[in-house]
């Protein structure tokens, strides 16, 4: 069951979903659309919003690693339970506005690059390997669809604020 927090993300993913190519093909479009995104655009707020596209890029990057981990650890069998993290104490120690957005891109495509290649690589049976997470039981294609969920979430917000065609 996935825990609850997360429920708005893998409720935007589709059933049946190629959750591999979803979020091979997510990274490389949003890393193509940032290369084209002036820096002064980059530290703009729009309201009702909280953080700069900077301070959202870097969030993604963050969530990716964290999100990735759990994949992993329960890929690989960790017994112990992951708990959560708080994303606001991380977006503030980042200090992602002092980055430029090319730094910050390139971050993401090689955090999201590295996920790909943990996903490609492992065995098929270890997508069903469960694990325990915030309190709930999941499973490595839950964690994929979380991964895939999330970013969706928030492009999907970036899309609204900067106008950009679907």
């Amino acid at each position: 069951m996935t825990p609850p927090l997360f429920k708005k993300y893998v409720d935007l993913i589709q059933e049946g979903t190629d959750l591999l190519r979803g979020i091979r093909n997510q990274g490389t479009e949003i890393v193509h659309w940032l290369s084209r995104v002036p820096e002064s655009d980059a530290v703009l707020l729009h309201a009702p919003y909280t953080w700069t596209l900077k301070e959202v890029v870097n969030h993604l990057s963050d969530c990716e690693r964290v999100f990735s981990f759990r994949t992993l650890w329960i890929a690989r069998g960790g017994e112990e339970p992951l708990i959560s993290f708080d994303e606001h104490e991380f977006a503030k120690r980042a200090r992602a506005n002092d980055l430029s957005l090319v730094q910050l891109a390139s971050e993401f495509q090689a955090v999201r690059s590295a996920t790909v290649a943990l996903l490609e690589t492992m065995p098929a049976a270890a997508w069903e390997s469960t694990g325990i997470v915030l309190g709930h039981k999941v499973t490595v294609r839950d964690q994929a669809t979380i991964l895939l969920g999330h970013v969706t979430h928030h492009w999907g917000i970036l899309r609204q604020r900067f106008s950009i065609a679907n």
